[in-house]
């Protein structure tokens, strides 16, 4: 059964992958014949790397090394190389990567009659063996400026323990010892009061209880699956799907790029389907996936702000500074657990030619740039040495929530301000994409440029320049603020939304918008060379708000949809409450197990699309392993904990820190009568006062 299932994802990844059409430029069979293309020296070969270590024991030495090739423009096969290589869309074939066994290495180059080996640096060892190889079978030189990369050997199979691993492994005992002790205490309450039914969702009226049961594991599986007790709530469930499938996609994305950083044995497969109007397009609705989040995001916080303030509406500036507070007590600990992580413990797994390139580097750039994650700068500080691949969204997003929310706090104090300020806002959004990219040599959308991988593609400039920035992202954002307002307007009379003859224009032209973007982004990007700098501008603009616009109407409609309706039925089902309550710990831990699961070949893979399919439903199911862990012994607990407190003590109780409440009103009650209903004061966490990142913007 398993593999039925995956041969069928294999067969709709391969469908949305190969079946697309070679594009109008440059098509990889136009570009150059097979025949042609396999008399290259092979882009990646690697010495057997469990050989190496058997056969040499204690005094082997494997290196990675990049060795470049010389220019010679008499050489017909370099011309070929070099020529292939100008397409970005190809690996630079004049670069070879090799993994050199250097004992091995060295015993070749004493058969072939070279003495005084036992002298030669590793760089000359690497160079001698390598340049003999490409010049004895291909004729080409290679160039004496060997960069060896990464080098294993006996010594760097133990790293020696320091006080990084002292404080994570001192950490996670505390945790664990936390959480016997409080599943202890709770179950004893539990038989004290002779096992009374539906124990473990209620919370105890004494505050001394409630930090004791903080880390009882039954009672943060029981937070999980909390059921839903108000309408708004109902409203907003249906949005748990959209954000499970999102997840999902980026899972899968970030799965696509560390798959394109690691040596292939067959780069020409990749390289073809970089031609190919599927991929291409493909690759340019990266961007959409977060656009998801932030559209989500930018709604709930909305709504959560304007039921405060139709029970608070006396202004008050320190709701501002409790707001970004509860949501940093959501975000950090977890955050921070995983930074530690990674930065200790996980360095221990380094093993393999690949073991550096993957999980080396990412301890590495922890350990560096730990601050920069902590503080929520890293979309502009250090975002190509990413401590996570996804991390950027964490800053961008925490960014996005702060301006936003201090924009509705102006709203509170001057009312009158709001249209001036939502048509600056939207003008800025429309224009700022479109000025960055004639100031800089970006592409319109995101392409992959395949000379890049070994980096995560950080080193083009549409990364940094239209897709990590906050400054590019307010528009999406805010086009989510505008949905909430929207139903915080028609939730009483939600009939009327859809009957609006500006609502209705508004979804054609999103729709629209949105598909003509797509249908046509493959078009765009091969042919980049001719098409007009401003129009190309215009382009850049309309592809990124195409679908955050329609996203928004969408999630508009679906929250104002009768929960009745079995579209709303079905996205409102109780499974993808749970997986959004997962969904944060499994975006911060998915990095983690895709540098374990990459790290550990020990040798350059063949790629296809059943391989490729393979590696993601892998990673898929260990994330969610891990992130059900993660979320129940560490962010869940850690939430609760830091509520209590954090709150005031005095006052009646408030709902827990996972029943959070986005509307008062009990399901069923009356929409018609306009009554205000009672809403979460400022110490009560909120659906808004979660980070929006996957399945942390709590609307159930």
């Amino acid at each position: 059964m398993f593999r039925s299932a995956v041969m069928l994802l294999a067969a709709l990844h391969g469908t949305l992958l190969l079946i697309g059409v070679p594009v109008e430029g440059q098509p990889f069979s136009g570009a150059f014949k097979m025949e042609e293309y396999l008399k290259f020296p092979p882009l990646f070969a690697y010495d057997d790397f469990e050989d190496c270590r058997r056969w040499y024991r204690e005094d082997y030495v494997y290196c990675i090394a990049k060795a470049p090739l010389a220019p010679d423009d008499t050489s017909t096969l370099w011309r070929n190389l070099s020529y292939f290589s100008s397409d970005y869309h190809h690996y630079d074939h004049t670069v070879l990567e090799r993994g050199v066994c250097l004992q091995k290495c060295q015993e070749v180059l004493i058969q072939n009659g070279t003495e005084g080996t036992d002298r030669f640096t590793r760089e000359e060892l690497v160079y001698r063996c390598i340049s003999g190889e490409v010049s004895a079978q291909y004729e080409l030189t290679v160039s004496p400026d060997i960069r060896i990369q990464y080098c294993y050997s006996k010594s760097t199979e133990s790293v020696a323990y320091d006080w990084l691993d002292v404080a994570f492994l001192v950490l996670a005992a505390m945790i664990l010892a936390l959480v016997i002790a409080s599943t202890v205490y709770d179950l004893h309450q539990q038989a004290a009061q002779n096992f009374p039914e539906g124990y473990f969702a209620r919370s105890s009226k004494q505050a001394h209880q409630r930090l004791l049961t903080a880390f009882s594991l039954p009672r943060n599986i029981r937070r999980l699956k909390e059921p839903i007790h108000t309408q708004t709530r109902a409203d907003l469930a249906c949005f748990e799907a959209f954000r499970f499938v999102q997840t999902c996609r980026v899972i899968f994305l970030h799965v696509t790029i560390a798959h394109l950083k690691i040596p292939q044995r067959n780069p020409e497969f990749l390289e073809q389907l970089q031609h190919t109007a599927g991929l291409q397009t493909f690759i340019a609705e990266f961007q959409n996936y977060v656009q998801t989040f932030f559209t989500i995001g930018g709604m709930l916080m909305a709504i959560n702000f304007l039921d405060h303030v139709r029970k608070h509406p006396t202004f008050r500036l320190a709701f501002f500074g409790d707001r970004l507070l509860n949501r940093l007590c959501r975000l950090v600990p977890t955050y921070a657990f995983m930074i530690l992580l990674e930065a200790s413990v996980l360095r221990h797994l380094v093993d393999g030619p690949f073991g550096k390139q993957f999980i080396g580097e990412s301890a590495d750039n922890c350990q560096r740039w730990w601050w920069a994650n902590l503080l929520f700068v890293n979309n502009y500080i250090a975002w190509s040495e990413p401590c996570f691949i996804p991390s950027w969204y964490l800053a961008t997003d925490l960014q996005l929530y702060a301006f936003a929310l201090a924009i509705m706090m102006i709203f509170w104090k001057w009312p009158a301000t709001r249209k001036y300020i939502f048509s600056a806002l939207f003008l800025y959004s429309a224009v700022t994409p479109a000025v960055a990219y004639l100031l800089s040599t970006s592409t319109p959308v995101m392409t992959v440029d395949m000379k890049d991988v070994e980096k995560y593609m950080r080193g083009q400039h549409f990364q940094d320049l239209l897709y990590f920035p906050f400054h590019q992202n307010t528009g999406i954002y805010f086009c989510g603020v505008l949905a909430g307002l929207a139903y915080h307007h028609f939730r009483d009379q939600r009939k009327q939304l859809f009957q609006h003859a500006a609502f209705r224009q508004l979804a054609q032209l999103a729709g629209l918008l949105y598909v003509c973007s797509m249908a046509s982004v493959s078009w765009v990007v091969s042919n980049l060379a001719w098409l007009p700098a401003v129009g190309l501008a215009v382009y850049a603009t309309a592809f990124k708000i195409s679908w955050g616009l329609f996203n928004t109407v969408l999630l508009l409609a679906l929250a104002l949809l009768s929960r009745h309706h079995w579209i709303k039925a079905t996205l409102s089902h109780p499974i993808f409450r749970v997986l959004g309550k997962l969904g944060y710990s499994v975006y911060l831990i998915h990095f983690t197990v895709i540098v374990q699961v990459y790290g550990r070949e020990r040798a350059p893979i063949f790629s296809n699309e059943k391989i490729v399919t393979g590696y993601t439903i892998e990673v898929l199911f260990f994330s969610y392993i891990f992130g059900v862990l993660l979320c129940c012994l560490v962010e869940l607990p850690t939430g609760a904990l830091l509520k209590e407190l954090l709150e005031p003590a005095t006052g009646p109780r408030k709902p827990s820190i996972n029943q959070v409440h986005t509307a008062p009103e009990p399901i069923g009650a009356s929409h018609a009568s306009g009554t205000p209903s009672t809403t979460a004061g400022p110490g009560t966490p909120s659906t808004s006062e979660t980070p929006s990142v996957p399945g942390e913007e709590r609307t159930h």
